[in-house]
């Protein structure tokens, strides 16, 4: 056998270490960056336009209400912010959504480069609100819910969240007072405030109040989250009761124990492979009795438009006020008296991949009389149910990040194949740090299984691979390739063996728990195959053949796509792009090498070229991103000259 120089040299590095090194670990790491994304607001002026907003003012997070996110108007509440919009930081949140305020601008990068740094970050500004003849006497409160830390980096004795009030008459620059402020702690509930506005300087037109958090400004530190958002007149503070039954936490899958694996496989046996039951926890957020909480489930088939809809036969009664409780969606399995719906994800007509649009959803109940809708809201979860040629435990978001900090260090995820097939690489998401070492080097490697362990190697993988660090676009996956195909069957490790004892930092969810039972590492040449005891699910995904044509196309293969040509290449002024792939193109952007996007826009309906100006464009190495209607991303390397 033939071994490459470099991976020569490397073992001999390798083998002077000493087998296990007193600081290596497997660590978790809060994240330093969070690529931007449409939850993620830029500070903007609002174009809502129609003068003051009228009481009551109120904001859930469940629907687009920044000023900077696409939707209608009319929902906008926020003038500007630098805060972002969040589904699983929080812990136990009142509803679904939260604002978060951290440390990072509203482009993801942190507010400073430097740990130590400290000071006023993130900012969340109401849009002006009429108050004009308003009186103490008319009992005006602002109330909100608000959490520090959640699933995220809590902040300290030293940090703070504050609220503070405009006077309209003083003017942006000197009519702000701090009116409340709480201390920074690590909470795993919600606090309830109420802040009276019974001040003549603020009753007028034009009143505004925001969220301000002082702390840590080097990353994704010192969160604190936001809910439920009201100001409203006739408040008692002692006795608050909002009408509403709400969904407390999203769900993302009917699939278990994967979130997302292929078509061709979940149909060799799709009873296997669906849940017996979801459970979605809900909240009376009313100082009522609620009676009659009836929900159900619908599924929409993305291509061909079919829906079935199953009301749950399952109806939870007497629900006491403000008080969690739990609702069951059988799918598979009935329990209780309640029959299964017995549903399925079907057979399409297509054998290599299916999306489908599911929605759990409240009836109506009772005096609350919440309406039946498919939209992302609180009396709804709306997700997508995607089947492609990947295996997934993660949900697609990471909280934290993994990392291993051993040269030679190994991580192994456990993947059990539903029928044969073929590995051709794996999709990860390696979660960006401002520090961030992009030249650090990994092989990507395959083992079959040895009783739950990862055992003999499968293939032999001598490429250099670095981490792919993208810094637009919400959890990005960066693909990589085998050195060549890998027939696999039953249980297979996937994962990599890293090159220095610097942590990659790999994706971690927190909302899942597969690494328990799914994923080892090793420290170093010679030592044990150790099982994880970090919480979470790593997010290192299988690419399968699974039927399709074109596996992937990976961000270091330097062959065209076979989807798509551009030329010239280098270029200077325009680049031509010609599409040849058989699914229609819908979205492309221009990144440069670190993943951050230099240009981006839609593709020209009906047409299979595009020409696009480049002289603006930094001068360099690019790459050229194009995504399909199907969800397939071809990537083309190219060179601005």
């Amino acid at each position: 056998m033939n071994i490459p120089m470099p991976f020569r040299l490397l073992c001999l590095v390798l083998s002077s270490l000493p087998v296990t090194l007193l600081w290596s670990q497997e660590v978790e790491r809060d994240l330093q960056f969070v690529p931007t994304s449409d939850v993620r607001t830029a500070l903007s002026t609002s174009t809502r336009g129609g003068g003051s907003l009228t009481l009551p003012f109120f904001d859930d997070f469940a629907s687009p209400t920044f000023a900077a996110e696409e939707g209608p108007a009319e929902l906008v509440r926020w003038s500007d912010a630098s805060a972002r919009r969040t589904m699983t930081y929080a812990i136990d949140a009142p509803t679904i959504g939260t604002a978060t305020l951290d440390g990072l601008r509203s482009n993801g990068f942190p507010y400073a480069f430097n740990p130590d740094a400290t000071g006023w970050a993130d900012t969340l500004t109401s849009e002006s609100i009429n108050l004009a003849g308003r009186t103490p006497e008319d009992n005006i409160y602002l109330t909100f819910f608000y959490q520090g830390g959640g699933r995220g980096n809590a902040p300290d004795e030293n940090d703070s969240l504050v609220v503070e009030f405009l006077a309209p008459d003083g003017g942006d620059e000197f009519g702000w007072t701090q009116v409340w402020s709480a201390i920074g702690a690590e909470m795993d509930t919600f606090a309830l405030a109420a802040v009276h506005v019974d001040q003549l300087i603020h009753l007028q037109d034009g009143f505004r109040f925001r969220f301000r958090n002082h702390g840590a400004l080097a990353g994704n530190v010192d969160l604190w989250h936001i809910d439920y958002v009201l100001l409203d007149d006739n408040l008692n503070p002692d006795n608050l009761g909002f009408f509403e039954v709400a969904y407390v936490d999203p769900r993302h899958t009917l699939t278990e124990p994967y979130s997302i694996m292929p078509w061709s496989h979940f149909l060799s046996e799709p009873a296997t492979f669906m849940r017996d039951s979801v459970q979605t926890r809900q909240r009376n957020m009313s100082a009522f009795q609620a009676d009659n909480v009836t929900c159900g489930l619908k599924v929409r088939n993305a291509v061909t438009g079919a829906t079935e809809d199953f009301l749950n036969p399952f109806s939870n009664t007497f629900v006491a006020p403000f008080e969690v409780f739990e609702t069951p969606y059988y799918v598979q399995m009935g329990a209780n008296g309640v029959p299964a719906s017995g549903f399925a994800f079907s057979d399409p007509g297509n054998d290599t991949a299916a999306t489908f649009e599911v929605s759990l959803y409240e009836g109506a109940i009772g005096i609350l009389e919440q309406e039946r809708v498919g939209v992302p809201d609180n009396d709804s979860i709306v997700f997508v149910q995607a089947f492609r040629n990947e295996y997934a435990y993660d949900d697609g978001t990471a909280e934290k990040a993994y990392g291993l900090t051993t040269g030679g260090g190994k991580l192994a995820v456990r993947y059990d194949l539903a029928i044969p097939d073929t590995l051709y690489g794996l999709a990860i998401h390696f979660t960006p740090y401002y520090d961030q070492q992009t030249n650090l080097n990994f092989f990507l490697r395959a083992w079959a299984d040895d009783d739950g362990m990862p055992g003999e190697e499968l293939g032999e993988n001598y490429l250099f691979h670095q981490p792919a660090y993208f810094t637009d676009g919400a959890d990005v996956f960066a693909y990589y390739e085998y050195d060549d195909p890998i027939p696999v069957e039953g249980t297979v490790h996937v994962g990599m063996v890293q090159e220095a004892d610097f942590s990659l930092n790999v994706g971690l969810d927190k909302n899942t728990d597969y690494n328990f039972t799914r994923l080892h590492y090793q420290l170093g040449l010679g030592a044990e195959w150790t099982l994880s005891t970090i919480e979470g699910s790593v997010m290192v995904r299988p690419v399968l053949q699974a039927g399709v044509e074109q596996v992937f196309v990976a961000v270091e293969d330097q062959r065209e796509a076979a989807a798509v040509k551009v030329w010239p290449n280098p270029a200077q002024d325009r680049l031509s792009v010609q599409w040849f792939g058989v699914d229609r193109p819908l979205r492309w952007s221009v990144m440069d090498m670190s993943g951050r996007t230099l240009e981006a826009g839609l593709w020209p309906a009906g047409v299979d070229r595009m020409d696009m100006p480049v002289a603006d464009l930094p001068r360099g190495m690019a790459l050229l991103v194009i995504e399909t209607v199907q969800g397939r991303r071809e990537i083309q390397r190219m060179a601005f000259d």
